[in-house]
Parts: structure tokens; C-alpha cells; sequence
């Protein structure tokens, strides 16, 4: 079982919320609103920026080199919303430790820095001040649903299947495949396979999931939710059909 896993029962009680804790009041929640869920496989990411905390001090036996990492969560519909100049501007200067610290639970907190391991550079201040603010919920009611669904991700096929070819490589029908058998027929049209190249091969860097999602968040990813994305990823950062896809392994 993942650590990641073994901390959910800790998230399941009451809804919590921290008077600490902001939504945007400029942006209210819609009734249901389209997102992008982007989930990482974090060696391939590491590839092309190993200098960062995260991937420096990455290791075998750490849970990102074995299972899909949190990216972010991104309604669709706005950016920065209800944040000032100095906060967009430092986001869009990569100065993410200048940006307000996030408040969650204790125990989301802890999730977050396992299923997460960007937090290391700031990545869940950038992701708030960036996309967390247009969802009209707190920091705990975005971050908590969001683990959730990514830790559903990791235990359905799709995620087994990754899991399972780590050091190997895979089939874009492959991972279509296993898509289908957890999110239904269509799946492959409303997610997407990023890929990298490097020393001359294809690797898995990214999956995104294109919904349309209640408010509250939901804690799973169900094939109801899919939707065709509003901003697809460019045709140059999609896995190729033709091209074997490298599934990462974390070799230091």
C-alpha cells in the first residue's frame, strides 16, 4: 500500500475548514465547471529540470518513483482570481516562496507533501495562486478532493499498469486501454498522454484528465465527469501512437 494510501481514513471524517483559509469571493463555485486534473510521473519530469528540491533528492523507494504524482487541479474557466499584482507576479517569476503559504488540516498536509513532492519548490503555493483561487472553495475543500482522486488514480488500471511497466515501456493503445476499463469507452478523447523526448526516446511525463466537475469537489475520478478538454495540450507535447513510451525509473 502506498504511504499515500495509508493516510486517506484520515481525510474522511467531517469536512474541515480553517478560518486561516481563503476562496476567492470574486469567483463563487459553479454548480459544475470544467477542470483539468494533471497528474506527473515525476522521474520523467526530472529529466529536464534535476536541479530542482524534488527531484534532487528523489529516490527508489520514494512513492513518485512508483506512482503518479500530483501536478494540479485547474478549473478551466479563469486564473488568479481575487489575487493581487505582487502574488501573480511573483508566481509568474517562478518566486513561488514569496507566495502565501497554504493551510490544510494536518493530516492533508501530510498527503500532500507524499502525493505531491513539488511542494518541496513551493508548487502547491503556485498552484493555488494560480488555479485554486478561481475554484470558490477553501484551500482544505480543493487540496483534499484533489489527493483523493489522484490516490483513485494510482489504484485503478490505468495506474497499475504504469506502476507495473516502471524501467520498461508501454503502448499509447496500452494505456488507452487500461483508461477504458476504468473511465469507459471514450476515455482516450478526454485524456491526454504527455510525453518527453530524451536520449532518443519517448517518456511518460504527464496525465491529464479533462471533467467537468460538481462543487464540491468529488473525491473520485468517474467516467460521468469526463469531458472534452477546453485547452488541449499542443499536438508536440502528445505521446505519439507510433513511439514506444518509456516509463521512467528513478536511477540514483
Amino acid at each position: 500500500m502506498h504511504p499515500s494510501l495509508a493516510l486517506r481514513p484520515l481525510l474522511c471524517g467531517a469536512a474541515f475548514a480553517l478560518a486561516t483559509t481563503f476562496a476567492s469571493a470574486a469567483h463563487a463555485a459553479s454548480p459544475v465547471e470544467n477542470h483539468a486534473l494533471a497528474i506527473s510521473w515525476e522521474p520523467a519530469f526530472c529529466l529536464t529540470v534535476s536541479g530542482k528540491p524534488e527531484c534532487a533528492s528523489e529516490t527508489p523507494s520514494r512513492q513518485d518513483a512508483h506512482a503518479f504524482s500530483l501536478h494540479g487541479l485547474w478549473p478551466q474557466s479563469g486564473s488568479y482570481c481575487g489575487a493581487t499584482a505582487a502574488q501573480k507576479s511573483n508566481d509568474e517569476a517562478g518566486k513561488w516562496s514569496l507566495l502565501p503559504a497554504v493551510t490544510l488540516s494536518a493530516s492533508t498536509e501530510a498527503l500532500l507533501k507524499v502525493d505531491e513532492p513539488g511542494t518541496q519548490s513551493y508548487l502547491e503555493r503556485h498552484e493555488w495562486i494560480e488555479h485554486g483561487t478561481c475554484s470558490g472553495l477553501t484551500q482544505q475543500d480543493f487540496f483534499a478532493p484533489t489527493l483523493a482522486m489522484l490516490d483513485g488514480i494510482n489504484a485503478s488500471n490505468l495506474g497499475s499498469t504504469v506502476g507495473a511497466n516502471v524501467g520498461g515501456h508501454l503502448t499509447l493503445a496500452q494505456l488507452q486501454a487500461a483508461a477504458k476499463l476504468d473511465y469507459g469507452t471514450y476515455a482516450s478523447v478526454y485524456i491526454e498522454y504527455l510525453c518527453i523526448s530524451s536520449g532518443g526516446k519517448s517518456y511518460l511525463e504527464e496525465v491529464r484528465f479533462h471533467m467537468r466537475l460538481p462543487s464540491p469537489l468529488p473525491s473520485t475520478v468517474q467516467s460521468s465527469y469526463m469531458a472534452k478538454p477546453i485547452k488541449p495540450a499542443s499536438a508536440s507535447q502528445l505521446c505519439k501512437a507510433s513511439t514506444p513510451i518509456y516509463i521512467k525509473a528513478v536511477t540514483n
